[in-house]
């Protein structure tokens, strides 16, 4: 009894550190084979558990497998342990499977997808504040207004944070028309699809970059974005709110961003863009 008693015991601690080695080295793999062969040697159910919880589950939990694992003396603790473990896991895998799913809604916004990043497929582009100026100046006072003036926003840095490596990019627009909207998402509330917005590529200065955004004089002002600015691309809705954005003809190296080019609605402001860059090796 005491020499039964001592083996299990050791066992136990045996068991014990080689769980403390595998979170170390790598997780174990566990099956129903190895969790009848722990069963059978004495070990104690807290101890088998611990050993699932820290290994990779490789089980079947169906009707068969149950009989299977009850009929080897597999206690019904340790199953539910198994059976806990299983759904852990799928679901893990099942998240993981839609994340990498472009038609999957997540978090309204504009997304690169990076097909060079397994590990991460999709990446979310925030938004920068942008501020109006005025260009034209002196010529406009001469002719007493009549010579309308660029009126451009601009954005502080001389790059966008967003670098991309490939001159045809994809993106992914996501409108979560469900959140609640907020100063980040309110485009994706108010907008139905990407045709709300215009892609255009900015002029790029020292420590700024800067779009026109619309002219004025003396006698009032036009404001939106030159038809020549406008770069096309094209938009394919793939799921309910989710669309896909590519290109006809390659990017140029340079820096670029999305812009809301709808009616701005109450309360809100249309001061923020979706900037990224292009940086090709010739």
């Amino acid at each position: 009894m005491i020499l039964n008693m001592k083996k299990t015991f050791l066992i136990s601690v045996f068991l014990l550190i080689a769980c403390l080695l595998t979170a170390q080295t790598g997780r174990d793999t566990l099956t129903n084979e190895k969790v009848i062969q722990l069963s059978k040697i004495g070990l104690d159910a807290s101890v088998l558990i611990s050993k699932i919880e820290t290994s990779i589950p490789k089980f079947d939990v169906s009707t068969d497998g149950l009989i299977y694992l009850s009929s080897n003396g597999v206690s019904a603790e340790v199953i539910n342990a198994m059976m806990k473990a299983d759904a852990q896991a799928k679901a893990e895998l099942a998240n993981k499977k839609d994340m990498n799913d472009p038609k999957s809604m997540r978090p309204s916004g504009i997304y690169y997808y990076d097909p060079a990043d397994s590990a991460k497929l999709f990446k979310r582009i925030d938004p920068a504040v942008i501020s109006n100026t005025r260009s034209g100046g002196i010529a406009g006072g001469v002719v007493g207004g009549v010579v309308k003036n660029k009126l451009r926003a601009s954005l502080a840095g001389s790059n966008s944070k967003m670098q991309l490596n490939e001159s045809s990019p994809v993106f992914y627009f996501y409108f979560d028309r469900a959140s609640n909207s907020n100063a980040d998402n309110w485009f994706f509330a108010s907008a139905s699809s990407p045709n709300e917005f215009v892609l255009v590529k900015f002029d790029e200065k020292k420590n700024s970059r800067e779009i026109v955004v619309g002219t004025e004089n003396a006698y009032g002002s036009n404001l939106g974005i030159p038809n020549k600015d406008k770069i096309p691309f094209n938009s394919e809705e793939i799921a309910d709110g989710v669309y896909k954005v590519s290109f006809n003809a390659p990017l140029k190296s340079s820096e670029y961003c999305f812009l809301y080019a709808s009616s701005t609605p109450t309360n809100y402001a249309n001061d923020k863009v979706f900037d990224f860059g292009i940086q090709v090796e010739k």
